[in-house]
């Protein structure tokens, strides 16, 4: 029964992709910062030791990167919250023909976990790109590693993913528990 929830997930994010466009483009621009961050941590470390704090200022990047990052998956949860709104007569009639609530969730959680998965795999593989090219050119000074790229990678895509669940997950329960009564009068 998930399979079918997953399914029709799929079919509803690939209407409303355009709906998605932006909080997918605002985790790819804090899914660039924080792979860019990672690439070049090493040398921005080196130079934070000759100001004497290695590890407070690390850390503050880190934590400024990863901010943004979630501030564009907040953004994809608030547009899945003005779609469980937009589509309360939907969710009406699913529960209505014995639709259980299980795969009418997890339908609802496809749109944020795309758009946070493409969004983040996106603004990662452009920061790769990029930080290769400011490596090659020497514009980067502080030098990009490459483990520290894939670090990034892995952190953005997984934090932006974990987020997308974590923050669309309580309205997206609170929609689908409603009795099919209250969706259908509220359409």
């Amino acid at each position: 029964m998930l399979r079918y929830g997953l399914a029709y997930g799929l079919l509803s994010s690939k209407r409303r992709a355009r709906e998605m466009l932006l909080p997918a483009v605002t985790i790819a621009t804090g899914a660039f910062l924080v792979v860019i961050v990672f690439a070049m941590s090493a040398g921005i470390k080196r130079q934070a030791a000759s100001l004497g704090h290695t590890d407070e200022i690390g850390h503050a990047i880190v934590l400024i990167s990863v901010t943004v990052l979630l501030v564009g998956v907040v953004e994809a949860a608030v547009a899945t919250t003005r779609t469980i709104a937009h589509r309360t007569c939907e969710l009406g009639v699913l529960g209505a023909t014995g639709v259980r609530s299980g795969p009418v969730l997890i339908a609802l959680l496809v749109e944020p976990v795309m758009a946070a998965f493409f969004g983040a795999l996106g603004g990662a593989v452009a920061a790769a790109v990029v930080g290769s090219l400011l490596g090659v050119t020497g514009l980067a000074k502080s030098g990009v590693s490459a483990g520290g790229t894939a670090t990034g990678i892995v952190v953005s895509v997984a934090v932006s993913v974990v987020a997308a669940v974590v923050t669309s997950l309580v309205p997206t329960w609170r929609a689908v528990n409603r009795p099919p009564i209250t969706s259908l009068s509220a359409g």
